[in-house]
């Protein structure tokens, strides 16, 4: 014995699983990004904790780096140094710095970095050529000792001069 609304039986049937299908893959779709996101989200931010650390590593070495030419730079304040050999070694770290600049990178550290190396060198030459004017001011101070003594030479001349036109002129 059929029912009489089987049909409609039928019909209401398909709605619920279909329904109820519906729900279920909302619900198991819901649960999957609810494990999958943060997996992949940890894994992203794992990768950024890696780069910011090689990052900051890398800031480290650069700085170390900063003081290390900075102490250079300072040394050629030192007496009886040897100028060419410690221009030639400042320069050399100055290159081994601007070497450890990772050219991929187009950030502004990049080229902040490069412009703290441009500034270290535009420094050694102020410093060197600073020495070098001191050493101008020691022989400028050396020459007006000589003038003075030249002077009091062409006074002393001058007198002796006028003493014998004084003698002549009797």
């Amino acid at each position: 014995m059929k029912p009489l609304n089987a049909k409609q039986r039928r019909n209401a049937f398909i709605k619920f699983l279909m329904l109820f299908i519906l729900s279920t893959a909302i619900i198991v779709g819901a649960i999957y990004f609810d494990f999958q996101v943060p997996a992949r989200e940890n894994t992203f931010l794992r990768n950024k904790i890696s780069q910011s650390q090689l990052l900051e590593k890398q800031e480290q070495h650069f700085a170390q780096q900063m003081e290390k030419v900075k102490g250079l730079i300072d040394s050629l304040d030192m007496k009886d140094i040897n100028y060419g050999y410690m221009d030639q070694l400042i320069t050399t770290e100055l290159a081994i710095m601007q070497s450890s600049i990772s050219e991929e990178d187009s950030t502004f550290r990049s080229d902040m970095c490069s412009n703290i190396i441009q500034t270290y060198l535009e420094l050694k030459n102020a410093k060197t050529d600073l020495l070098d004017l001191q050493d101008a001011k020691e022989e400028l101070e050396e020459y007006g000792e000589i003038i003075d003594e030249y002077k009091e030479e062409l006074d002393q001349a001058k007198r002796d001069l006028d003493i014998c036109r004084q003698l002549n002129g009797r």
